[in-house]
Order: C-alpha cells, then structure tokens, then sequence
C-alpha cells in the first residue's frame, strides 16, 4: 500500500504564519452609479484606499440598492477595510453582506480571510469550507488559498497542500499559491 507523506520546509508554518489571506473576491455589481464605481474602486485599484472608501460609503448611504448590489457592496467594502488591516470592520461588512445574500459565496471568501487575521481559525475554516464553492474562479481559488493557510495554522499539512493545489489548478496564474506549495515536498513510501 502506497502512502503519501507530506513534509515541508523546516520553515513551514512559520513562514505561513507570516503570509497572510488575500481578499480577492470582490463582488461585481449590477448597473452603474456609485455601487458600481465602488466595485470598480476594489478590483482595478485606479484611486486612493481613501477614495474607494468614501465611494463605498456613499453607495451605501444614498443610493437605492438591491439586496444584492447592497450584499455586494458591503463585501467591496469590507475588502478595502481588509487591506487597511482593519478586520473588526471587514468582518462587520462580510457579516452584513450575508445578512442580506446568505448564498453569495464570495462573502463567505472574505469572512473567513477576516477570521484568519482576527486569529479565529476554526471559524475562518468553516466560512472557508462553503466559499470554495463559488462560481467565480478567482474567489474559488483564493478561497482554497486562504484555507490552505488556515488548515497549515491548525497543523494540518496535508490538507493545506492540497488546497495550496487545488488553488493552483483552478488558477495557474495564482503565484501566492505557487509559492506555498515550493515548500512542500511530497514523498511516496510503500507500506
């Protein structure tokens, strides 16, 4: 019988204890206005952090808002928030957003990235272990990325190099997840 033994480097989980969950998965939003510019503020980047943010909180402020545009910009938010590293009020926007859409796998992508870096791991798997069904191949990738760090935190190497894997397959231009899985080194044995 063949096993598979997992090792990484001496380094492991120091190092990922030092790479931190992308927030990738921002939420695209139906029609223009300020939502939209919100949307667009998140995923190209092309104004200030301030700026995004004032954008976001005026979509949400004064623009009447489906409950899916407003689900969606509240996670759009709470990704800027994530990038300031303030993850009490990400997680506050992530929390909102699936008040609103329960189903909207994206969220849950970004709920478990704020749970890793507010140190709640077990909760952050468990947001993690829904989001990796999302449609989008962006947040299905960087929700299986984020898990492999939240699994290599709670000592779970072959789990985590697996997911490090399976972000890689569903992204092969993902480079964080490339790099985790060079530390890996995957050994058959017999028995």
């Amino acid at each position: 019988m063949k096993t598979r033994l997992f090792t990484g480097a001496c380094l492991a989980l120091a190092i990922a204890a030092t790479a931190t969950p992308t927030s990738r998965a921002a939420v695209s939003v139906i029609g223009g206005g300020l939502a939209s510019d919100c949307y667009q503020a998140v995923e190209f980047r092309r104004v200030s952090p301030q700026k995004s943010l004032e954008i976001c909180n005026m979509a949400l402020s004064y623009e009447s808002l489906s409950r899916r545009n407003r689900a969606a910009t509240y996670v759009n938010r709470g990704i800027l928030h994530m990038r300031e590293a303030r993850f009490d009020r990400a997680l506050t926007d992530f929390e909102r957003s699936l008040g609103l859409e329960p189903a909207l796998l994206e969220a849950k992508v970004n709920l478990g990235a704020a749970l890793y870096n507010l140190s709640r791991f077990e909760e952050a798997l468990a947001a993690l272990n829904e989001g990796v069904g999302a449609e989008d191949v962006n947040a299905r990738a960087t929700g299986f990325y984020n898990r492999g760090l939240t699994h290599e935190r709670l000592g779970d190497l072959q789990s985590a190099y697996w997911d490090y894997r399976t972000a890689l397959d569903t992204n092969p231009a993902f480079t964080d997840a490339a790099r985790q899985l060079e530390r890996f080194t995957v050994v058959e044995r017999q028995g």
